[in-house]
């Protein structure tokens, strides 16, 4: 299984009162990470931009700190037949701090309405489908 991994800046500003990443900033880079991936494959090419983003969960298992690397790892847990689930998981000092998983529509662009994943996205999907 192929895998995307990238290690977001995580910044100062990031931090909230408690001292530790601010739960809406961790959205915010998991974004990040899932936008430069689905670049990095070409998903956005071939959809014409027509995806939604219907469901997000996150599970916060340890506070993410400013300072030791955060490394996400992005995996595509499901293929459907119009919508995919994009598992993203952070790890930071040797210990995993999240598990996000982010649902896609992908929808055409003209009537908004879902619309089946095409074999160019299943083939770009596929090699980073969980086992």
């Amino acid at each position: 299984m192929a895998t995307f991994e990238l290690s977001p800046e995580v910044r100062w500003s990031d931090q909230d009162l408690l001292g530790h990443v601010n739960n809406a900033r961790m959205i915010t880079l998991i974004e990040e990470c899932r936008v430069r991936w689905m670049h990095e494959i070409r998903a956005g090419h071939i959809t014409g931009g027509g995806l939604l983003v219907a469901r997000q969960t996150i599970d916060y298992l340890v506070p993410v700190m400013y300072g030791p690397e955060l490394k996400m790892t992005v995996t595509v847990k499901k293929l459907g037949n119009s919508s995919f689930t994009i598992n993203t998981r952070g790890d930071q000092d040797g210990r995993q701090v999240f598990d996000h998983d982010c649902v896609l529509v992908h929808i055409d662009r003209d009537s908004q309405k879902p619309t089946p994943l095409t074999p160019e996205l299943r083939a770009v999907f596929e090699p980073y489908l969980q086992g």
